[in-house]
């Protein structure tokens, strides 16, 4: 696979900009080997050649140095962006370019065939600047084209056309070299690429743990706010429901009713505002558990329809029930508080004299539960937003979902606890239908929560051995596996790692180990590794370019994955184990 398929454009773009910040950030030193480079060769050429030419070599040699110099320092003096990255590589590739030409001018200007000795100066004027591309440092691939291609190919096709005899062949061997160096330029781009991945992706995994963290203390530290403030307004509500209780006593006319209960409608507003903060609260945090039981759902809607029997001298709303005997399974006080939320705003929002509608039936296998009211219902631009906590509807109207507060967004959230599908029908003028559809065989277990990071901690604290020639691709993969949980030996070659693995008692649970290890191999290395600890431990061998290694890695049960490998990959591994390891090929 090629480099660039490797990545998405998006992607590609971050990298260039740090490619660029590279070769802005290694100027000086750059420069300064290139200039010694110069000078040792001006002085080689002076005391076998010519003094002139070598004067010649230094001045623009030395010149094109200082030009790469200034242009590092007066281009993009605020630094690489995503808007000058591009400009700033482009000029790059252009002084690279002409460094190369120059370089090759001048080896092909002081060659004299009557001594071969010239020649070997021209070879090493060119071998000496090309050789920085296939260093693993090298940071951006088309300026070493640049800079190569305008210097090996020219010498080496003087020397092959122009040398007499056997020095043709010099010439022959220097486009060789100039293939050779772009085979392995390719291969140092690609490691460069990897290497800046992965250090993007450690500082991206530093600063979502950082995040992480914040919010958790973001979210204790409202917690904690919240068990205050509901402690310190629950303390005077419980005292005034007492007072109330005992001042109904004492009324003697209607118009005395009538406010008593308005206030005591006030109360009940206040009261469901601190006990939904609390629902919220719980919720979020995973507090809250349900315990469903198998009940008759009838009983229940009939149970809680009496709680909105009107008191003597209140003018409500008709509350017309129709039950149907349906058995389910579910949490009864979690369904409770759903209810008595919606029939509590259905009856509190529909104006005396109108009709709420309270009815259950048996829909197959599921429970349908119905709320309908006649109220001034909700407009259809307000509808989603009622679910949001403390939302209002349109200010001038007191229908059943405007100023509900905590109420519908506690709906929602039990609902989804429950598995209940919960609908709305609703419009301006036209009244509220709520209608709950309840599975008869009950919720489903929720799933356990992630840990911050996307995945949560593995079992066992398996370990793992990852065998890279990379140091930043090491330290970004430990990062990731120990946020797992997982135990982690890297290493940096086969001997190391076998070194390595001597010193741990327990056995690997997985191998991570890449194709090309300098001088070791990683097929080699994961069976030195299986030796160590004598038994087939499961491995996963990466690389650019695997196609050469995979029939080998089949016959010996080795997942083959290709660079850059998704951290998923890696998980889906660990939690599956051997049953995601590839059947050997029979012989």
């Amino acid at each position: 696979m090629a480099p660039s398929d490797a990545l998405e454009a998006g992607d590609l773009g971050l990298l260039r900009i740090e490619q660029a910040k590279l070769l802005k950030k290694r100027v000086v030193g750059s420069c300064l080997i290139v200039e010694f480079i110069i000078a040792y060769t001006a002085i080689v050429m002076a005391l076998m050649n010519s003094a002139v030419a070598a004067l010649v070599w230094f001045a623009l040699g030395s010149a094109m140095v200082l030009v790469t110099f200034a242009y590092a320092r007066l281009m993009a003096r605020e630094g690489i962006t995503e808007a000058n990255y591009q400009r700033y590589l482009l000029g790059h590739c252009i002084i690279s370019a002409l460094t190369g030409a120059v370089w090759g001018a001048v080896a092909i200007f002081q060659i004299d065939y009557s001594s071969e000795f010239t020649v070997f100066i021209g070879t090493l004027i060119v071998g000496s600047i090309t050789l920085g591309g296939i260093i693993p440092s090298s940071a951006y691939r088309p300026t070493y084209i640049a800079l190569a291609s305008t210097s090996l190919p020219p010498l080496g096709l003087y020397l092959a056309f122009t040398a007499p005899n056997a020095l043709r062949f010099v010439g022959i061997g220097m486009l060789v070299y100039f293939f050779f160096v772009m085979t392995v330029s390719a291969r140092v781009e690609l490691d460069t690429r990897e290497t800046i991945a992965a250090r993007n992706a450690r500082r991206l995994n530093e600063m979502i743990s950082a995040k992480n963290r914040l919010f958790l203390e973001m979210n204790e530290e409202k917690s904690r706010f919240l068990n205050f403030m509901v402690h310190d307004m629950s303390q005077p509500l419980q005292s005034q429901r007492f007072f109330l209780h005992a001042l109904r006593e004492l009324l003697t006319t209607p118009l005395q009713r009538r406010l008593f209960a308005q206030v005591e409608e006030a109360w009940r507003a206040q009261r469901d505002l601190v006990r939904g903060l609390v629902d919220v609260a719980q919720i979020d945090s995973g507090a809250l558990l349900m315990r469903p039981v198998s009940l008759s759902l009838d009983s229940e809607c009939s149970r809680l329809a009496a709680e909105f029997a009107p008191h003597e001298g209140e003018d409500r709303p008709v509350l017309e029930t129709d039950f149907q005997p349906v058995p389910v399974r579910t949490d009864p006080a979690l369904l409770a508080r759903i209810l008595r939320n919606l029939v509590g705003n259905a009856m509190r929002y529909t104006p005396a004299g109108g009709t709420v509608r309270f009815s259950l039936r048996d829909d197959g296998e599921n429970a349908r539960i119905v709320i309908a009211d006649t109220g001034p219902g909700i407009a259809d631009a307000d509808c989603e937003r009622m679910f949001e906590e403390f939302s209002r509807g349109d200010k001038n109207e007191t229908a059943g979902g405007a100023n509900m507060g905590l109420g519908l967004s506690i709906v929602r959230r039990l609902s989804d606890l429950l598995d209940i599908e919960l609908a709305l029908q609703t419009g301006a003028g036209e009244g509220c239908t709520f209608t709950l559809t309840i599975p008869k065989n009950g919720p489903s277990q929720p799933a356990p929560a992630d840990a911050p990071g996307g995945w949560g901690q593995l079992e066992g604290s398996p370990l793992i051995v990852v065998v890279d020639d990379m140091e930043d691709v090491l330290a970004s993969m430990s990062v990731v596996l120990t946020g797992w949980g997982c135990k982690v030996v890297s290493a940096r070659s086969r001997s190391l790692a076998v070194e390595a693995l001597g010193h741990v008692r327990a056995a690997p649970s997985l191998l991570i180990v890449d194709l090309q290890l300098g001088e070791d191999d990683g097929l080699e290395t994961i069976a030195s590794l299986r030796e160590e600890c004598n038994f087939d431990i499961p491995a996963v061998l990466m690389g650019g370019n695997l196609a050469g290694a995979k029939e080998e890695a089949m016959r010996q049960r080795i997942l083959c994955l290709d660079k850059p490998v998704d951290p998923q990959d890696i998980r889906l591994i660990l939690e599956g184990g051997m049953n995601t390891m590839p059947e050997p090929t029979p012989a």
